[in-house]
């Protein structure tokens, strides 16, 4: 089956091709890449609405578009899942030292006890292993 996209459907495919920035050569070789099979002509005729083409040839030249486009998108905001748990104080990034005045509590977030024993242990300095009171490196006995 062939098809040839009209109305809303030519105009949002148009637009994309648009915004992707994409000529009829480099949208040719991408498409090609993929396993396109009609040569630059046919996709300029198609994109002009002069030649159908059949669905799969469709859907491969509107996945050349759609990978450029994933290519030049913008940075998108992180969800807070994707955010990190806690950071550490005094880092900059959250309490008073925060230029921004964001807390890290502010947020609504609970921390569960012993969830930055190892954050706090190595903001602090001491290492996460040691029991607690005790110095892997023993101080040195004054009466020696």
């Amino acid at each position: 089956m062939h098809f040839l996209p009209d109305g809303e459907h030519r105009h949002r495919f148009l637009a994309a091709l648009r915004v992707a920035g994409l000529g009829v050569e480099e949208l040719w070789l991408r498409y090609f890449a993929l396993g396109g099979e009609v040569g630059r002509v046919e996709i300029e005729a198609y994109l002009n609405g002069l030649l159908p083409l059949p669905c799969l040839q469709h859907d491969l030249i509107a996945h050349a578009i759609n990978e450029r486009l994933d290519e030049i998108a913008p940075p998108r905001a992180p969800y807070s899942a994707e955010l990190p748990v806690s950071l550490p104080e005094g880092n900059g990034v959250h309490g008073k030292d925060d230029p921004e005045g964001v807390d890290s509590h502010a947020s609504g977030e609970i921390d569960s006890p012993g969830a930055n024993d190892e954050v706090d242990a190595e903001a602090s300095g001491n290492d996460v292993d040691e029991e607690p009171g005790r110095s892997q490196d023993p101080e040195p006995d004054p009466d020696i």
